[in-house]
């Protein structure tokens, strides 16, 4: 059965990874933040970035490409204090968006988190199609990353789990 849905790569982002405490992260690097989450598993955004708070003492930064140099010059990795840990992870993910009208139906595919639950502002791991995978609801649509390195099998997943011909453009 084919399903009204595509599933599209839209390509990197600009992606940090954060640990420590809300209150360590945010004196060292709050002035490049958006709001906190008030809630796990949930996103702010602000001026085009999302800071997500992916667990304990866990968030991930994410922003269009163009602003990662930016970023990288006001979080400063290099040189934050032993108690958080910031590193530069835009090339770790890879972003997909999945969309149309069947497109609950694909994500019911291809992962057991019951997305209906979720509020419009989630953002949380999971896995999807077996691999470990970020998911975000955006409105009618969903975006999910994974490794770099599982993209195109994800890919060809996707294009199986649609009905479309794995290894097919376009999705």
């Amino acid at each position: 059965m084919a399903y009204d849905a595509t599933a599209k790569r839209i390509g990197i982002r600009a992606v940090f990874d954060l640990k420590g405490s809300r209150e360590d992260v945010s004196d060292w690097a709050g002035a490049a933040l958006p709001g906190f989450p008030e809630v796990p598993n949930t996103r702010s955004a602000e001026s085009g970035c999302e800071l997500m708070w992916t667990g304990p003492e866990h968030w991930l930064l994410c922003a269009p490409l163009e602003y990662e140099s930016e970023l990288l010059g006001l979080l400063k990795p290099d040189e934050a204090p032993a108690p958080i840990s910031v590193a530069l992870v835009s090339d770790v993910y890879e972003f997909f968006r999945l969309e149309g009208p069947d497109a609950p139906e694909v994500v019911s595919v291809a992962s057991p988190l019951d997305y209906r639950s979720l509020p419009s502002n989630a953002a949380t791991f999971t896995a999807a199609f077996g691999q470990k995978a970020l998911f975000i609801p955006r409105g009618d649509a969903f975006e999910i990353a994974v490794e770099n390195s599982c993209a195109a099998m994800f890919e060809d997943c996707f294009a199986a789990a649609i009905g479309a011909k794995p290894g097919a453009k376009g999705t």
